[in-house]
């Protein structure tokens, strides 16, 4: 059994899993504080709840570190839909014809909602993003865009099912309560590129840019890695450049319990103001702290950063230009306007000259800025989305494959075949697209 919490200055038990996880829905920061009040004798002292609530972990936290899968029902039936796929591939290897690219996956291994909608999962901590655009001094201005990444990553392996791949042109555009508006477009087919555009209220901020996963399979796990461009645009023309760091699924096929969790480094440049900041996630050295030592603990520093005279060959501004070559016409053209709007990009390689600040914490319960709590879990403010009413017609909810598995009892046969049917459509107009390119270049 995992440990779940590290200490209690009140002497007395913590709420339970089940108490946490049923209050740890957004809206629900009260009555976990009353819970927490009401086993410890205590009724509204806010500094001692903030002792006990910062040490208080994710209720579904994997004793190895990240996030536990401990739903068994979904595992069987995902692992059941892994072995369907293992024995079609065998069939079509003895009749000696497979094409791994045309290969449709099992519908049972699908939630109801497309990629575009579960991209939008980790951005529902906007009114930290509000804060953020409320500062003047650029430094804690970084430090609170920071602490709104990292209080999303819980939201990574927020459904264990995976998404529909975006038809090319499909669209999903929602709301937060704050007034902050998402819209999200699928402008890629192969590679497969999403689009996104995040409006922060009274145009307080603009978070912008395109997502394009690269996925790779080795042994028993799985590896994301979030390429593409992303930045946060502040009203007063401050542009943050954001790098994502790696996600992990763990003992997919061979343990009981998989689970999420992340690893590398995650980087934010804001180069108009010479500041850049990396967070690098793993055990953190040389710490006596539990939750610290944990795989999912993460530390970084903000540092002032000077650039060389002349660009280094293998320079960050190079590799990215080199990757831009595998983007689609699209992609690439979202890229340029991306890196347009930025101020006084680097295009040189980053020299330390001064920290000025420091963070350490772990992404399922909390971090600090210097010793200073800015985001613990138990008093997250997470929002959610609500789709738009007044949907585009290429909005991903009118999807056929998806409305099926939407019913009361899904009928997986019908799915199964509408996803087949739109994956053949496709498939016809990128070859159309391209007869008709090449006859153009011509």
């Amino acid at each position: 059994m995992a440990k779940l919490f590290r200490g209690n200055s009140f002497g007395g038990g913590l709420p339970s899993k089940e108490v946490f996880r049923e209050n740890l829905s957004p809206g629900n920061d009260h009555l976990l504080h009353r819970s927490l009040s009401a086993e410890n004798g205590l009724k509204s002292d806010e500094d001692l709840f903030e002792d006990a609530a910062e040490t208080l972990m994710h209720p579904d936290a994997h004793e190895e570190g990240g996030l536990a899968m401990n739903n068994r029902a979904l595992l069987e039936q995902q692992r059941g839909a892994i072995f369907e796929l293992i024995r079609d591939m065998g069939k079509q290897l003895l009749t000696g014809h497979i094409n791994l690219v045309n290969m449709s996956m099992p519908v049972k291994m699908f939630e109801s909602r497309s990629y575009l909608e579960k991209l939008s999962d980790v951005w529902v901590h906007s009114r930290i993003l509000t804060k953020a655009a409320a500062c003047k001094d650029p430094v804690m201005r970084l430090k609170w865009l920071i602490t709104w990444f990292v209080a999303g990553l819980q939201h990574v392996f927020q459904s264990w099912r995976k998404p529909f791949n975006p038809i090319l042109g499909e669209t999903w555009q929602a709301t937060l309560d704050d007034g902050a508006t998402v819209f999200l477009e699928q402008i890629s087919h192969h590679p497969p590129v999403s689009a996104f555009q995040m409006i922060g209220p009274g145009n307080a901020y603009e978070f912008a840019g395109y997502s394009q996963p690269e996925v790779q399979y080795k042994g028993n796990a799985v590896k994301t890695t979030a390429r593409g461009k992303r930045r946060v645009k502040f009203a007063d023309g401050t542009v943050v450049e954001i790098t994502y760091p790696k996600y992990y699924l763990r003992g997919i096929l061979y343990t009981s319990r998989p689970r999420g969790d992340i690893g590398g480094q995650a980087r934010f440049v804001d180069a108009q103001h010479g500041l850049c900041c990396e967070v690098n996630f793993g055990k953190v050295p040389d710490t006596a702290d539990h939750l610290l030592q944990r795989p999912d603990a993460f530390s970084g520093s903000i540092f002032r950063y000077r650039t060389d005279p002349s660009p280094a060959s293998n320079s960050p501004a190079k590799k990215e230009l080199k990757s831009r070559k595998s983007l689609s016409g699209l992609a690439s053209a979202f890229h340029s306007v991306l890196s347009s709007s930025s101020v006084h990009q680097p295009q040189h390689e980053f020299y330390r000259a001064e920290e000025v600040a420091s963070c350490s914490g772990n992404w399922l319960s909390h971090m600090d800025w210097e010793g200073q709590r800015y985001w613990t879990l138990a008093e997250d403010n997470a929002d959610r989305w609500h789709p738009s009413s007044m949907p585009l017609p290429s909005d991903s909810r009118f999807r056929e494959d998806l409305q099926c598995l939407l019913e009361e009892a899904p009928n997986w046969q019908t799915a199964q075949a509408a996803k087949e049917k739109l994956e053949t459509e496709q498939r016809a107009d990128a070859k159309l697209r391209k007869e008709a390119s090449r006859r153009t270049a011509a």
